[in-house]
């Protein structure tokens, strides 16, 4: 299963997630895999897994960087999208941010309207400005040196 096809397996998981706070985590995976015989790779169970239980601080860093957007007027599939990414950023810092916010506008045209692409893509912009992970370091523009561009890396908040 490559990792497009693991994070598609985990939007579905996520957003079968929003509609059942009944069931754990775990039953949804559990009746995916049973009762659909849906393969879940080990990538996407831990990104559904890690989205779920720190979802409470990715919904409110979503709404600090959604500009005039409550989370519970964001269409589900975008959330969901949203979400997902999010989680990548702040929980995988093995995964470059430029590569969790491109795959999250792949699964949006994929899952989602047209519109929703541009929308995700601005939320995530904000989101990311500022993370800092080992593999995604920013490039330094040619009028400032590395020392100053990673000083402003490392200061950055998301959506202050």
């Amino acid at each position: 299963m490559t990792r497009r096809e693991s994070r598609e397996a985990a939007i579905a998981l996520l957003f079968e997630r929003s509609f059942d706070y009944e069931r754990t985590a775990e039953e949804i995976i559990a009746s995916a895999m049973e009762d659909r015989e849906e393969k879940i790779s080990e990538f996407a169970r831990t990104l559904f897994l890690r989205a779920d239980e720190n979802l409470g601080d990715i919904n409110e860093k979503i709404e600090r960087c959604a500009d005039n957007w409550r989370i519970d007027r964001i269409d589900r599939v975008t959330l969901t999208v949203l979400r997902l990414a999010a989680c990548e950023i702040d929980y995988f810092p093995e995964i470059p941010v430029e590569i969790s916010v491109n795959e999250a506008l792949e699964l949006a045209r994929h899952f989602g309207e047209e519109d929703s692409v541009g929308f995700i893509n601005g939320v995530l912009g904000k989101y990311a400005k500022g993370v800092e992970k080992p593999l995604a370091k920013a490039k330094p523009l040619s009028a400032e040196t590395e020392e100053d561009s990673e000083e402003l890396i490392a200061t950055g908040e998301a959506c202050e």
